[in-house]
Protein backbone atom coordinates (compact mmCIF):
# COMPACT_ATOMS: atom_id res chain seq x y z
CA UNK A 1 0.00 0.00 0.00
CA UNK A 2 2.41 2.76 1.03
CA UNK A 3 4.41 1.78 -2.76
CA UNK A 4 1.24 2.22 -4.46
CA UNK A 5 0.82 5.48 -2.10
CA UNK A 6 4.66 6.83 -3.04
CA UNK A 7 3.59 5.83 -6.79
CA UNK A 8 0.78 7.99 -7.07
CA UNK A 9 2.02 10.93 -4.84
CA UNK A 10 5.47 11.33 -7.33
CA UNK A 11 3.26 11.10 -10.56
CA UNK A 12 1.01 14.24 -8.91
CA UNK A 13 4.02 16.08 -7.69
CA UNK A 14 6.29 15.71 -10.87
CA UNK A 15 3.49 15.74 -13.43
CA UNK A 16 5.94 14.96 -16.16
CA UNK A 17 4.43 15.31 -19.70
CA UNK A 18 5.04 11.37 -20.18
CA UNK A 19 3.01 10.54 -17.58
CA UNK A 20 0.11 13.42 -18.12
CA UNK A 21 -0.21 11.55 -21.48
CA UNK A 22 0.00 8.27 -20.08
CA UNK A 23 -3.08 9.28 -17.77
CA UNK A 24 -4.80 10.74 -20.13
CA UNK A 25 -5.10 7.81 -22.27
CA UNK A 26 -5.99 5.65 -19.46
CA UNK A 27 -8.87 8.38 -18.64
CA UNK A 28 -10.02 8.38 -22.03
CA UNK A 29 -10.39 4.17 -22.32
CA UNK A 30 -12.42 4.52 -19.15
CA UNK A 31 -14.65 7.39 -20.37
CA UNK A 32 -15.14 4.98 -23.59
CA UNK A 33 -15.94 1.76 -21.81
CA UNK A 34 -18.64 3.48 -20.02
CA UNK A 35 -20.05 5.12 -23.28
CA UNK A 36 -19.62 2.01 -26.33
CA UNK A 37 -21.10 -0.82 -23.37
CA UNK A 38 -23.93 -1.82 -25.09
CA UNK A 39 -24.80 1.40 -26.48
CA UNK A 40 -27.45 -0.18 -28.82
CA UNK A 41 -29.25 -2.41 -25.93
CA UNK A 42 -31.97 0.60 -25.19
CA UNK A 43 -33.92 1.42 -28.19
CA UNK A 44 -34.70 4.86 -29.31
CA UNK A 45 -36.51 7.10 -26.98
CA UNK A 46 -38.56 10.36 -27.77
CA UNK A 47 -36.72 12.64 -29.81
CA UNK A 48 -34.23 10.69 -30.80
CA UNK A 49 -36.27 9.23 -33.23
CA UNK A 50 -36.76 12.18 -34.91
CA UNK A 51 -33.09 12.63 -35.35
CA UNK A 52 -32.84 9.21 -36.60
CA UNK A 53 -35.79 9.79 -39.31
CA UNK A 54 -34.02 13.26 -40.47
CA UNK A 55 -30.16 11.85 -40.46
CA UNK A 56 -31.40 9.03 -42.60
CA UNK A 57 -33.51 11.06 -44.36
CA UNK A 58 -30.57 12.90 -45.54
CA UNK A 59 -28.19 10.24 -45.98
CA UNK A 60 -30.84 8.80 -48.66
CA UNK A 61 -31.39 12.50 -50.20
CA UNK A 62 -29.14 14.63 -49.20
CA UNK A 63 -32.81 17.13 -48.15
CA UNK A 64 -33.45 17.65 -44.81
CA UNK A 65 -36.44 16.09 -44.47
CA UNK A 66 -37.47 12.92 -42.31
CA UNK A 67 -37.41 8.81 -43.46
CA UNK A 68 -40.36 6.89 -43.40
CA UNK A 69 -38.57 3.61 -42.21
CA UNK A 70 -42.05 1.47 -42.85
CA UNK A 71 -42.68 2.71 -46.34
CA UNK A 72 -39.03 3.09 -47.02
CA UNK A 73 -39.55 6.77 -48.83
CA UNK A 74 -39.19 10.37 -47.79
CA UNK A 75 -42.07 11.12 -45.47
CA UNK A 76 -44.10 13.03 -47.52
CA UNK A 77 -47.54 13.35 -44.91
CA UNK A 78 -45.23 15.11 -41.75
CA UNK A 79 -43.00 17.67 -43.40
CA UNK A 80 -41.93 20.09 -41.14
CA UNK A 81 -38.69 21.65 -42.10
CA UNK A 82 -37.78 23.42 -39.34
CA UNK A 83 -37.85 20.21 -36.94
CA UNK A 84 -35.82 18.27 -39.70
CA UNK A 85 -32.88 20.85 -40.07
CA UNK A 86 -32.29 21.71 -35.89
CA UNK A 87 -28.88 21.19 -35.32
CA UNK A 88 -27.91 19.71 -39.24
CA UNK A 89 -24.66 20.04 -38.19
CA UNK A 90 -24.75 17.44 -35.74
CA UNK A 91 -26.90 15.26 -37.46
CA UNK A 92 -25.03 15.66 -40.82
CA UNK A 93 -22.51 13.60 -39.17
CA UNK A 94 -24.87 11.00 -37.99
CA UNK A 95 -25.83 10.83 -41.44
CA UNK A 96 -22.18 10.22 -43.20
CA UNK A 97 -21.37 7.60 -40.92
CA UNK A 98 -24.44 5.32 -42.32
CA UNK A 99 -22.34 5.43 -45.52
CA UNK A 100 -20.41 3.01 -43.70
CA UNK A 101 -22.50 1.51 -40.80
CA UNK A 102 -26.06 0.28 -40.87
CA UNK A 103 -29.01 2.70 -39.52
CA UNK A 104 -28.54 0.70 -35.94
CA UNK A 105 -29.08 2.63 -32.70
CA UNK A 106 -25.20 2.06 -31.72
CA UNK A 107 -24.36 3.14 -34.61
CA UNK A 108 -26.11 6.94 -34.72
CA UNK A 109 -25.56 7.23 -31.27
CA UNK A 110 -21.42 6.35 -31.51
CA UNK A 111 -21.42 10.18 -32.88
CA UNK A 112 -21.68 11.37 -29.69
CA UNK A 113 -19.99 9.01 -28.11
CA UNK A 114 -17.22 10.70 -30.52
CA UNK A 115 -18.29 14.12 -28.91
CA UNK A 116 -17.75 12.64 -25.71
CA UNK A 117 -14.16 11.49 -25.72
CA UNK A 118 -13.06 14.74 -27.03
CA UNK A 119 -14.96 16.84 -24.66
CA UNK A 120 -12.53 14.45 -21.95
CA UNK A 121 -9.62 15.78 -23.88
CA UNK A 122 -11.51 19.33 -24.18
CA UNK A 123 -11.36 19.40 -20.39
CA UNK A 124 -8.32 18.46 -19.29
CA UNK A 125 -6.69 21.76 -21.56
CA UNK A 126 -9.26 24.22 -20.73
CA UNK A 127 -8.84 23.21 -16.85
CA UNK A 128 -5.18 23.49 -17.28
CA UNK A 129 -5.66 26.55 -19.14
CA UNK A 130 -7.93 28.38 -16.35
CA UNK A 131 -5.79 26.75 -13.28
CA UNK A 132 -2.43 26.42 -14.43
CA UNK A 133 -2.58 22.94 -12.78
CA UNK A 134 -1.49 19.80 -14.32
CA UNK A 135 -3.17 17.89 -11.18
CA UNK A 136 -6.94 20.05 -11.47
CA UNK A 137 -6.70 19.61 -15.32
CA UNK A 138 -6.29 15.49 -14.70
CA UNK A 139 -8.61 15.41 -12.13
CA UNK A 140 -11.22 17.37 -14.36
CA UNK A 141 -11.00 15.11 -17.19
CA UNK A 142 -11.63 11.93 -14.90
CA UNK A 143 -14.58 13.36 -13.40
CA UNK A 144 -16.48 14.11 -16.85
CA UNK A 145 -15.32 10.65 -17.89
CA UNK A 146 -17.29 9.42 -14.97
CA UNK A 147 -19.82 11.39 -15.05
CA UNK A 148 -23.15 9.48 -15.09
CA UNK A 149 -24.97 12.59 -16.86
CA UNK A 150 -22.17 13.27 -19.27
CA UNK A 151 -22.21 9.29 -19.81
CA UNK A 152 -26.16 9.43 -20.24
CA UNK A 153 -26.16 12.29 -22.78
CA UNK A 154 -23.13 10.65 -25.03
CA UNK A 155 -24.56 7.72 -25.16
CA UNK A 156 -27.87 9.16 -26.88
CA UNK A 157 -28.43 10.44 -30.51
CA UNK A 158 -29.07 14.27 -29.44
CA UNK A 159 -27.28 17.09 -30.41
CA UNK A 160 -26.08 17.60 -26.43
CA UNK A 161 -23.20 15.63 -26.43
CA UNK A 162 -21.42 18.18 -29.32
CA UNK A 163 -22.90 21.13 -27.66
CA UNK A 164 -21.55 20.65 -24.45
CA UNK A 165 -17.75 20.97 -25.59
CA UNK A 166 -18.95 24.00 -27.71
CA UNK A 167 -20.32 26.20 -25.26
CA UNK A 168 -17.43 25.53 -23.12
CA UNK A 169 -15.17 26.18 -25.84
CA UNK A 170 -16.89 29.28 -26.61
CA UNK A 171 -16.62 30.73 -22.94
CA UNK A 172 -13.02 29.76 -22.63
CA UNK A 173 -11.87 31.56 -25.87
CA UNK A 174 -14.49 34.43 -24.60
CA UNK A 175 -12.40 34.52 -21.55
CA UNK A 176 -9.09 34.55 -23.00
CA UNK A 177 -9.97 37.38 -25.43
CA UNK A 178 -10.84 39.31 -22.70
CA UNK A 179 -8.64 38.55 -20.01
CA UNK A 180 -5.36 37.63 -21.50
CA UNK A 181 -2.78 39.58 -23.15
CA UNK A 182 -1.52 39.10 -27.09
CA UNK A 183 1.99 38.13 -26.87
CA UNK A 184 2.28 37.26 -30.81
CA UNK A 185 5.05 39.33 -33.21
CA UNK A 186 2.77 41.53 -35.06
CA UNK A 187 3.39 44.72 -33.72
CA UNK A 188 0.20 46.67 -34.37
CA UNK A 189 -2.43 43.71 -33.16
CA UNK A 190 -0.18 43.88 -30.23
CA UNK A 191 -0.78 47.74 -30.40
CA UNK A 192 -4.31 47.31 -30.79
CA UNK A 193 -5.03 44.57 -28.04
CA UNK A 194 -2.58 46.60 -25.03
CA UNK A 195 -4.59 49.97 -26.01
CA UNK A 196 -8.00 48.26 -26.28
CA UNK A 197 -7.13 45.77 -23.30
CA UNK A 198 -7.81 42.77 -24.56
CA UNK A 199 -6.35 39.96 -26.51
CA UNK A 200 -7.97 40.67 -30.31
CA UNK A 201 -6.00 37.31 -31.56
CA UNK A 202 -8.81 35.38 -29.75
CA UNK A 203 -11.43 36.85 -31.75
CA UNK A 204 -10.21 34.27 -34.97
CA UNK A 205 -11.03 30.94 -33.47
CA UNK A 206 -13.91 32.40 -31.10
CA UNK A 207 -16.64 34.06 -33.36
CA UNK A 208 -16.79 30.44 -35.73
CA UNK A 209 -17.07 28.48 -32.49
CA UNK A 210 -19.91 30.96 -31.07
CA UNK A 211 -21.54 30.85 -34.55
CA UNK A 212 -21.56 26.99 -34.10
CA UNK A 213 -22.35 26.72 -30.85
CA UNK A 214 -25.35 29.24 -31.24
CA UNK A 215 -26.62 26.92 -34.52
CA UNK A 216 -26.46 23.84 -32.07
CA UNK A 217 -28.61 25.52 -29.61
CA UNK A 218 -30.42 28.86 -28.63
CA UNK A 219 -29.16 27.60 -24.52
CA UNK A 220 -25.79 29.32 -25.76
CA UNK A 221 -27.42 32.96 -24.96
CA UNK A 222 -26.61 31.89 -21.63
CA UNK A 223 -23.27 33.05 -22.33
CA UNK A 224 -24.84 36.51 -22.17
CA UNK A 225 -25.75 36.77 -18.26
CA UNK A 226 -22.50 34.63 -16.94
CA UNK A 227 -20.45 37.54 -18.96
CA UNK A 228 -22.17 40.02 -17.55
CA UNK A 229 -22.67 39.14 -14.23
CA UNK A 230 -18.55 38.93 -14.28
CA UNK A 231 -18.27 42.28 -16.05
CA UNK A 232 -20.23 43.73 -13.49
CA UNK A 233 -18.78 42.15 -10.54
CA UNK A 234 -15.24 42.93 -12.07
CA UNK A 235 -16.71 46.79 -12.73
CA UNK A 236 -17.80 47.01 -8.97
CA UNK A 237 -14.51 45.93 -7.58
CA UNK A 238 -12.25 48.13 -9.57
CA UNK A 239 -14.67 51.05 -8.20
CA UNK A 240 -13.74 49.96 -5.06
CA UNK A 241 -10.36 49.79 -5.71
CA UNK A 242 -10.86 53.20 -7.13
CA UNK A 243 -9.64 52.69 -10.70
CA UNK A 244 -12.69 55.03 -12.41
CA UNK A 245 -11.73 53.87 -15.54
CA UNK A 246 -11.20 50.18 -16.71
CA UNK A 247 -12.56 48.10 -19.31
CA UNK A 248 -15.55 46.49 -16.99
CA UNK A 249 -16.88 49.89 -16.57
CA UNK A 250 -16.60 50.74 -20.47
CA UNK A 251 -18.47 47.12 -21.09
CA UNK A 252 -21.18 48.37 -18.39
CA UNK A 253 -21.84 51.18 -20.34
CA UNK A 254 -21.81 49.28 -23.41
CA UNK A 255 -24.55 46.66 -22.61
CA UNK A 256 -26.76 49.36 -21.26
CA UNK A 257 -26.31 51.34 -24.40
CA UNK A 258 -26.45 48.33 -26.54
CA UNK A 259 -29.97 46.72 -24.87
CA UNK A 260 -31.77 50.59 -24.91
CA UNK A 261 -31.10 50.14 -28.51
CA UNK A 262 -31.85 46.71 -29.36
CA UNK A 263 -34.85 47.49 -27.39
CA UNK A 264 -35.99 50.69 -29.57
CA UNK A 265 -34.56 48.63 -33.28
CA UNK A 266 -35.54 45.44 -32.40
CA UNK A 267 -38.88 45.28 -30.02
CA UNK A 268 -39.78 41.94 -31.00
CA UNK A 269 -36.73 39.72 -30.64
CA UNK A 270 -36.10 41.35 -27.28
CA UNK A 271 -39.66 40.99 -26.47
CA UNK A 272 -39.03 37.16 -27.59
CA UNK A 273 -36.24 36.81 -25.42
CA UNK A 274 -38.22 38.21 -22.42
CA UNK A 275 -40.85 36.08 -22.37
CA UNK A 276 -39.36 33.31 -21.81
CA UNK A 277 -38.77 34.46 -18.25
CA UNK A 278 -40.46 35.17 -15.33
CA UNK A 279 -39.82 35.71 -11.77
CA UNK A 280 -39.96 33.33 -9.24
CA UNK A 281 -40.86 30.10 -10.86
CA UNK A 282 -40.19 27.13 -8.54
CA UNK A 283 -37.51 24.87 -10.70
CA UNK A 284 -35.40 24.37 -7.45
CA UNK A 285 -35.17 20.69 -8.61
CA UNK A 286 -32.29 22.31 -10.78
CA UNK A 287 -30.22 22.84 -8.08
CA UNK A 288 -29.92 19.17 -7.29
CA UNK A 289 -29.99 17.69 -10.55
CA UNK A 290 -27.75 19.40 -11.66
CA UNK A 291 -25.29 17.60 -8.45
CA UNK A 292 -26.74 14.03 -9.22
CA UNK A 293 -23.12 12.81 -9.91
CA UNK A 294 -21.82 12.90 -6.98
CA UNK A 295 -23.23 10.41 -4.00
CA UNK A 296 -23.93 13.50 -1.60
CA UNK A 297 -25.61 16.77 -2.31
CA UNK A 298 -23.83 18.85 0.72
CA UNK A 299 -20.75 17.33 0.32
CA UNK A 300 -20.32 18.28 -3.13
CA UNK A 301 -21.32 21.98 -2.52
CA UNK A 302 -18.77 22.17 0.27
CA UNK A 303 -16.18 20.88 -1.90
CA UNK A 304 -17.72 23.40 -4.78
CA UNK A 305 -16.65 26.18 -2.13
CA UNK A 306 -13.70 24.99 -1.24
CA UNK A 307 -12.97 24.45 -5.09
CA UNK A 308 -13.61 28.39 -5.71
CA UNK A 309 -12.14 29.46 -2.53
CA UNK A 310 -8.37 27.16 -3.46
CA UNK A 311 -8.81 28.54 -7.26
CA UNK A 312 -8.92 31.98 -5.89
CA UNK A 313 -6.93 32.30 -2.70
CA UNK A 314 -4.10 29.27 -2.81
CA UNK A 315 -3.83 29.07 -6.34
CA UNK A 316 -4.11 32.99 -7.36
CA UNK A 317 -6.61 32.85 -9.84
CA UNK A 318 -9.13 35.19 -8.74
CA UNK A 319 -10.24 36.21 -12.29
CA UNK A 320 -10.55 32.34 -13.10
CA UNK A 321 -12.63 31.75 -10.06
CA UNK A 322 -14.83 34.28 -10.35
CA UNK A 323 -15.71 33.58 -14.41
CA UNK A 324 -16.04 29.53 -13.78
CA UNK A 325 -18.27 30.33 -10.69
CA UNK A 326 -20.31 33.04 -12.53
CA UNK A 327 -20.60 30.56 -15.97
CA UNK A 328 -21.88 28.04 -13.79
CA UNK A 329 -24.18 30.06 -11.37
CA UNK A 330 -25.73 32.32 -13.02
CA UNK A 331 -27.13 30.29 -15.53
CA UNK A 332 -28.09 27.78 -12.78
CA UNK A 333 -30.33 30.05 -10.87
CA UNK A 334 -32.26 31.22 -13.84
CA UNK A 335 -33.10 28.34 -14.75
CA UNK A 336 -34.03 27.12 -11.40
CA UNK A 337 -35.90 30.77 -10.66
CA UNK A 338 -36.92 32.68 -14.01
CA UNK A 339 -37.28 30.16 -16.75
CA UNK A 340 -40.58 29.60 -17.76
CA UNK A 341 -39.86 26.23 -20.00
CA UNK A 342 -40.51 22.68 -18.91
CA UNK A 343 -37.88 21.28 -16.23
CA UNK A 344 -35.12 19.00 -17.73
CA UNK A 345 -31.56 18.39 -17.11
CA UNK A 346 -30.25 18.49 -20.80
CA UNK A 347 -30.99 22.83 -20.67
CA UNK A 348 -28.56 23.03 -17.78
CA UNK A 349 -26.30 20.00 -18.57
CA UNK A 350 -23.70 22.17 -20.54
CA UNK A 351 -22.94 24.23 -17.55
CA UNK A 352 -21.77 20.80 -15.64
CA UNK A 353 -18.36 21.45 -17.03
CA UNK A 354 -17.57 24.87 -15.20
CA UNK A 355 -19.12 22.79 -11.86
CA UNK A 356 -16.47 19.84 -12.38
CA UNK A 357 -13.42 22.46 -12.96
CA UNK A 358 -14.38 23.96 -9.58
CA UNK A 359 -14.97 20.52 -8.05
CA UNK A 360 -11.67 19.07 -9.19
CA UNK A 361 -10.05 22.43 -7.90
CA UNK A 362 -12.07 21.40 -4.54
CA UNK A 363 -10.63 17.70 -4.78
CA UNK A 364 -7.18 19.00 -5.07
CA UNK A 365 -7.15 21.19 -2.53
CA UNK A 366 -8.41 18.83 0.56
CA UNK A 367 -5.62 16.97 -0.32
CA UNK A 368 -3.64 19.40 -0.95
CA UNK A 369 -4.60 20.84 3.03
CA UNK A 370 -4.06 17.14 4.85
CA UNK A 371 -0.62 16.60 2.78
CA UNK A 372 0.35 20.31 4.39
CA UNK A 373 -1.19 19.22 7.89
CA UNK A 374 1.13 15.90 7.84
CA UNK A 375 4.71 16.02 9.12
CA UNK A 376 5.31 12.90 8.47
CA UNK A 377 5.13 11.61 4.44
CA UNK A 378 3.36 14.13 3.61
CA UNK A 379 3.35 13.27 -0.15
CA UNK A 380 1.43 9.81 1.04
CA UNK A 381 -0.87 11.80 2.57
CA UNK A 382 -1.67 13.89 -0.29
CA UNK A 383 -2.49 10.94 -2.58
CA UNK A 384 -3.97 8.85 0.20
CA UNK A 385 -6.55 11.92 0.80
CA UNK A 386 -6.92 12.21 -2.77
CA UNK A 387 -8.02 8.42 -3.17
CA UNK A 388 -10.18 8.67 -0.55
CA UNK A 389 -12.23 11.48 -2.08
CA UNK A 390 -12.35 10.19 -5.38
CA UNK A 391 -13.78 6.80 -3.59
CA UNK A 392 -16.56 8.47 -1.35
CA UNK A 393 -17.47 11.54 -3.31
CA UNK A 394 -18.83 10.58 -6.87
CA UNK A 395 -21.82 8.65 -7.09
CA UNK A 396 -20.51 5.55 -7.82
CA UNK A 397 -23.41 3.33 -7.04
CA UNK A 398 -24.77 4.96 -10.60
CA UNK A 399 -22.95 1.89 -12.24
CA UNK A 400 -24.26 -1.38 -10.61
CA UNK A 401 -28.04 -0.24 -9.20
CA UNK A 402 -30.83 -2.34 -11.40
CA UNK A 403 -33.50 0.37 -10.92
CA UNK A 404 -34.72 0.92 -14.40
CA UNK A 405 -33.63 4.20 -14.20
CA UNK A 406 -30.00 4.75 -15.75
CA UNK A 407 -28.76 4.15 -19.11
CA UNK A 408 -27.30 0.49 -18.60
CA UNK A 409 -30.53 -0.81 -16.71
CA UNK A 410 -33.48 1.28 -18.32
CA UNK A 411 -36.78 0.13 -17.42
CA UNK A 412 -38.05 0.09 -21.45
CA UNK A 413 -41.37 -1.81 -20.53
CA UNK A 414 -42.15 2.18 -18.91
CA UNK A 415 -41.00 3.82 -22.09
CA UNK A 416 -41.52 1.55 -23.93
CA UNK A 417 -39.29 -1.06 -26.24
CA UNK A 418 -40.43 -0.70 -30.01
CA UNK A 419 -38.17 -3.05 -31.41
CA UNK A 420 -39.77 -5.89 -29.32
CA UNK A 421 -43.49 -4.51 -29.43
CA UNK A 422 -43.51 -4.84 -33.43
CA UNK A 423 -41.57 -7.81 -33.76
CA UNK A 424 -44.21 -9.33 -32.00
CA UNK A 425 -46.80 -7.34 -33.66
CA UNK A 426 -45.77 -7.99 -37.58
CA UNK A 427 -45.56 -12.24 -35.98
CA UNK A 428 -48.83 -12.02 -34.55
CA UNK A 429 -51.40 -9.87 -36.62
CA UNK A 430 -53.37 -10.68 -39.58
CA UNK A 431 -52.41 -8.83 -42.52
CA UNK A 432 -55.61 -7.27 -42.54
CA UNK A 433 -55.24 -5.16 -39.37
CA UNK A 434 -53.90 -1.83 -39.13
CA UNK A 435 -51.72 -0.89 -36.52
CA UNK A 436 -51.91 2.91 -35.29
CA UNK A 437 -49.17 4.49 -33.83
CA UNK A 438 -47.26 7.88 -33.77
CA UNK A 439 -45.67 8.09 -36.94
CA UNK A 440 -42.19 8.61 -35.78
CA UNK A 441 -41.97 5.29 -33.86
Amino acid sequence: MDLILEKISKFFSENRIKNTIFILVAILLIGAGFRFYHLGSNPLIADEFLDMNSSYGYFKTHIWQAWDFNKNAVNTTDVFAPRDERAWMYKWQVAELFRFMPPTEAAARSVSVLWGLATIVLMYFVAKSFTKNRTIAILAALLFAISMTGIEFDRRLRMYAMFYPMYLSVSWLLFLFFETKYKGSIAWLRKVSEKLDLNILMLIPLLPVAALSFHLQLLSANIVPAFAAYVLIMALWTVWKKKCINKYLIFVALGIVGFVAAKILMPGFVGLMLASIKFFIDNQSYIFSIFRDYSQFLGALLVLVYGIYWLAKREGRTKEALWLGVSFVVPLLMAAFLWKRTQGIQYVFFIQSFLIILMASGIYGIARFFEQQTANAPKKAFALSLAIILLLLPNWGYFSQDNGDNTYHRDNTRVGDYRKVFAYVRKHSDPSQVIITRNFR
